[in-house]
């Protein structure tokens, strides 16, 4: 067992075995099962102002920073970010205040949209 690997078990964490792509060893960390059932929401808005695809990953760094969320992907085509977050954390406003604070137009859907 590598150090790795022991450092995954003194905290519960299972192991499957693979090959790490970095340090060529054995062992990457497996998701205790009680953590799938975590609180999960999801939001879609609009962005205005992207133009080329390091915009998109701008604003994907800049929501992925915000406590709480999960995962973000950026659409510059569709001007849209699609958000999952933990919504104990997070709430959509912060996430339309980080990107404002790139320089960017962010809004939340309206209403009834």
């Amino acid at each position: 067992m590598n150090g790795f690997t022991r450092f995954l078990s003194a905290f519960g964490v299972g192991t499957t075995i693979a090959l790490c792509p970095f340090c060529s060893t054995e062992a990457s960390a497996q998701a205790p099962a009680n953590q799938a059932s975590s609180t999960s929401a999801s939001i879609s808005f609009n962005v205005e102002g992207m133009t080329c695809p390091s915009c998109s990953v701008a604003v994907r760094t800049a929501l992925k920073k915000v406590d709480g969320v999960k995962d973000a992907k950026v659409s510059v085509s569709e001007k849209r970010a699609t958000v999952d977050y933990d919504p104990r954390k997070a709430t959509p406003q912060q996430m339309v205040d980080a990107v404002n604070n790139l320089g960017y137009r962010a809004s939340l859907p309206s209403k009834g949209s």
